[in-house]
């Protein structure tokens, strides 16, 4: 029940002096925000007498009954504040659990992240509302998101509808690959859109200048200049080069670079690490000290992820990806020569 009235700008005073209109206005908004008030703090807060708050309220309840009838303006009679409640569409718990994935995932700034919080906590009733501010509180406030941009919901919006409505996007993009020119513009069609690892990415099929051998191309959503300027008109592509994400998820692991391969490896560690980290694998033989598991992935994703295991992988095959792995140990060991 914070007081506003000093925070008004001069010229919303002729509002505030229209009486009732700006008055049943504030008071709807504060219990639309969660706010409680007594009777006694609003006749003193309006500077009304108690009828004029009743004829408020009731035109409240009116309201509630006709436009919002999941919610309805009640009087807790234990400590004599007034508030809205409301029937939730979801359950606390599938909210919880939403707000977990989402904290999880790191992929949005702060802010956004409370947005994302606000509009679920919108559709919980008032006991999960309470509770789940008060069990997420401490991890909201120690969130730390990766380095990612503050519009990353208008983003993922702007370019969900360029892939609806199939049109061509022009824009910049900081690579990671070494060589990339940052300031030449990128004219594409995006096809879709997928998570994975604390960022989303855009699958786009490059009009201009692409390498056959690499397009479509994947393009991390954080990494784009914005904003994009897109075309006006729908524009159709190969039919082969409409990828479809769930298959794309299922070969790629942080990177979609380099030769789509097919691998077969020897794990000694707990296998369902490997498979739930590698969708499509699949375990094709059983070894008194591991097993062998085959799959299809994407050159690089498969060389992040074999070095992250260290001896608890050998690569069996194919042969170019054995030799790469030798390599880049090479490599590495030379970092650590005298």
């Amino acid at each position: 029940m914070e007081d506003d009235k000093e925070k008004l700008d001069p010229e919303y005073q002729d509002i505030e002096k229209s009486g009732s209109r700006y008055r049943i206005l504030n008071i709807f908004t504060r219990f639309l925000n969660h706010e409680t008030m007594t009777m006694d703090w609003a006749t003193e807060h309006y500077e009304a007498n108690k009828t004029a708050i009743q004829k408020d309220f009731k035109l409240i309840r009116r309201i509630l009954a006709q436009q919002m009838p999941n919610r309805e303006l009640i009087l807790d009679k234990t400590n004599s504040e007034y508030h809205i409640s409301r029937e939730g569409l979801i359950d606390g718990a599938d909210a919880i659990a939403l707000l977990k994935m989402l904290i999880g995932t790191r992929a949005f700034s702060k802010e956004e992240l409370k947005d994302f919080f606000s509009d679920i906590l919108d559709l919980v009733d008032d006991s999960a509302y309470r509770n789940i501010k008060i069990l997420l509180s401490a991890t909201m406030a120690e969130y730390k998101p990766v380095k990612v941009s503050d519009d990353l919901r208008e983003r993922i919006r702007r370019l969900s509808e360029c892939i609806l409505k199939k049109r061509s996007v022009t824009f910049k993009y900081h690579s990671s690959r070494q060589g990339s020119d940052a300031s030449k513009d990128i004219i594409g069609v995006p096809i879709n859109m997928y998570f994975d690892t604390s960022y989303y990415y855009v699958m786009i099929y490059v009009l201009k200048d692409a390498d056959p051998k690499d397009n479509p191309r994947i393009f991390r959503l954080d990494r784009f200049e914005f904003p994009i300027s897109s075309s006006k008109r729908a524009i159709n592509i190969p039919y082969s080069k409409k990828v479809d994400e769930g298959t794309m998820l299922n070969k790629t692991h942080l990177l979609k670079m380099g030769n789509d391969v097919n691998y077969r490896f020897e794990y000694f560690s707990y296998p369902q690490t490997a498979l739930d980290k590698l969708p499509g694998s699949r375990i094709v033989e059983k070894k008194e000290n591991g097993v062998i598991i085959e799959g299809s992935i994407f050159t690089e994703g498969a060389l992040l992820w074999i070095f992250s295991q260290g001896n608890q992988l050998k690569v069996l095959g194919p042969s170019s990806l054995i030799k790469e792995v030798k390599q880049r140990l090479i490599d590495t060991m030379k970092l650590y020569e005298n």
